[in-house]
């Protein structure tokens, strides 16, 4: 019997010995052991262009009463352009701006006798621009508002004092680029312009029938870009 008690407390004394060595919950692995062999995200720089872009534009109004108005093409359009890309936090590469300076023809043709004319403007565009980068291509979404004012008519005798010179509105549009050697780029673009300003005083024909013309044109360019740094 003594033998016996004697057993059991050995039994009971190496017991908690030994599960001391069987491991019951597995041993956590440190997720930030490796954090300083993980690849950095790639870091991008703010980006200053300056491009001439050349347009080829179709131009019509937006007219109350209707006055038979239909496009007419302007095929000699050039502009002056400077485009900001913004780094944000040198990761979020995708915003940007863009400033013009436009020298351009716009107008409209109709099938009324003594209607229609051709003016020259000078436009400064001001938009927000989106790009998507893929390799060598850059995909462009743009929108804001932009100013301008006449210069010269082809309407015989000329502006006078019904005419508004001063015109306003939205722009906006698309179109793809494509980048050779980091520096130099072709853009492709489609733009449509909005006016919010008509063209005449609402009694430039008439006291008792007023009369709104608002332009609205569709702008196809190719531009070429450098990149300042």
């Amino acid at each position: 019997m003594k033998k016996i008690f004697i057993a059991l407390i050995a039994v009971f004394i190496l017991l908690p010995a030994r599960a001391q060595d069987v491991t019951i919950v597995p041993e956590l692995q440190d997720d930030f052991m490796n954090i300083d062999t993980l690849p950095q995200a790639k870091k991008f720089k703010s980006r200053h262009m300056l491009g001439v872009k050349y347009s080829y534009d179709l131009c019509t109004v937006q007219a109350n009463p209707n006055i038979g108005q239909s496009y007419v093409m302007s095929p000699v359009n050039f502009e002056v352009a400077y485009t900001y890309y913004s780094a944000l936090w040198d990761y979020v590469n995708i915003f940007g701006l863009q400033i013009g300076a436009r020298y351009a023809k716009q107008g409209y043709a109709s099938e009324y006798r003594g209607w229609g004319e051709m003016n020259t403007i000078i436009e400064f565009p001001f938009l927000a621009q989106v790009h998507l980068d893929a390799g060598i291509m850059r995909f462009l979404i743009d929108l804001g508002p932009y100013y301008g004012y006449k210069l010269d008519t082809n309407r015989e005798g000329g502006f006078d004092q019904y005419d508004i010179r001063h015109d306003y509105g939205i722009m906006g549009g698309g179109g793809i680029a494509f980048v050779f050697f980091n520096k130099l780029e072709l853009h492709l673009e489609g733009r449509y312009k909005y006016s919010l300003c008509s063209m005449y005083h609402t009694n430039k024909f008439s006291d008792l029938y007023w009369m709104l013309a608002y332009p609205r044109n569709i702008i196809i360019s190719a531009g070429v870009f450098y990149n300042l740094w």
